[in-house]
């Protein structure tokens, strides 16, 4: 096992621990508010723009600063109402089901978090460094990544395969730019040095 093994563990071991703490309760109402938050600024950024056209003039950092004011918004949103709900738990304690299932969520989470690790080396010329190559678990997580791509839909799927058919059109451009042309290397092997061509007396 090298230091990357050693990451991977710790990933999925922290998170484990976290939800171990926090339960099943509070982690998958912070997933929730996550994903609401981004919900939220997806669907209501077009609104945020426009009101913001009359102080910004760039079409797109009216977007982002539109995206990202509502995207905190709800997580501000959210953290409040997490807050009253830790509170609630506070007084009332973690039953031991809530906590085991906290743990079993807080692995998946792990899992999911390295499995996303996987897919961008994956898509990048990182795979062929020897410090990824010689992991014992990145085959294993690997192998998931794969079949998370097949079940993954057409969208996402096509995505990955264009960036890996770019990276191979890109190697391959660069393998023929160094690689020099027969004909280009025959035609000056013919061609006669100065020190080859008869003096003309």
């Amino acid at each position: 096992m090298n230091w990357l093994d050693f990451v991977f563990i710790g990933i999925i071991s922290l998170s484990v621990i976290i939800s171990l703490f926090r339960g099943l309760i509070r982690e998958v109402l912070s997933l929730l508010i996550w994903v609401g938050a981004f919900w939220v600024a997806y669907n209501f950024v077009d609104v945020g723009a426009n009101t913001l056209s009359s102080w910004i003039e760039l079409p797109s950092a009216r977007h982002l600063i539109a995206f990202v004011a509502l995207f905190l918004a709800a997580l501000i949103v959210g953290g409040m109402i997490n807050f009253i709900v830790a509170k609630l738990i506070t007084k009332t304690g973690l039953s031991g089901s809530d906590r085991f299932f906290g743990m079993f969520f807080g692995g998946l989470r792990g899992l999911l978090v390295v499995i996303l690790i996987t897919f961008f080396v994956q898509a990048t010329p990182l795979s062929k460094d020897p410090w990824w190559q010689q992991s014992k678990l990145a085959p294993h997580f690997t192998k998931i990544s794969e079949w998370v791509r097949v079940k993954m839909p057409d969208e996402f799927s096509n995505y990955f395969s264009f960036i890996e058919n770019s990276k191979s059109l890109k190697a391959e451009e660069v393998i023929k730019d160094l690689t020099p042309d027969p004909q280009t290397t025959d035609s000056e092997q013919q061609m006669p040095s100065e020190k080859d061509t008869p003096e003309e007396n």
